[in-house]
């Protein structure tokens, strides 16, 4: 039981470091990809195209960890929770964007977000089937 109240409490520590970090004009596209222009010394094309990658990675990193925060707070239905709650608080995160200056919503997030929990739970799912078969 206390586990996962500490499971919990880091899912909503992430969840407001997600907020925070999708709140700050500085966390926009536009000035990460000069920022990898200036550091790589890249042209604007192939920071472009960094940027873009680097930033779905993100999404994907960020809302599958979440999932993982989820998913061992919960003791039953843990996959279907921890997938639900991790695309609800991406919805409310990129309707958030919305009102944040040079910042924009997409529901191609939202569903990139959801699909990186989706691929986290289901490697979580694998791991622990693979471990209890081999015991």
């Amino acid at each position: 039981m206390k586990k996962r109240r500490i499971w919990l409490v880091a899912a909503i520590a992430w969840a407001v470091a997600i907020f925070i970090a999708t709140h700050s004009p500085s966390s926009t596209g536009g000035h990460t990809q000069l920022l990898i222009k200036k550091l790589l010394g890249l042209s604007l094309d192939e920071a472009a195209f960094i940027n873009f990658v680097f930033r779905k990675l993100v999404h994907l990193g960020a809302f599958g960890l979440l999932a993982v925060f989820l998913f061992n707070s919960f003791e039953k239905r843990k996959f279907l929770l921890a997938w639900m709650i991790t695309t609800l608080y991406a919805a409310t995160d990129e309707l958030h964007q919305s009102y944040v200056p040079d910042r924009t919503a997409s529901i191609w997030d939202v569903g990139l977000d959801s699909l990186g929990a989706l691929i986290t739970l289901a490697l979580i799912k694998m791991l622990n089937q693979r471990s209890y078969k081999k015991s």
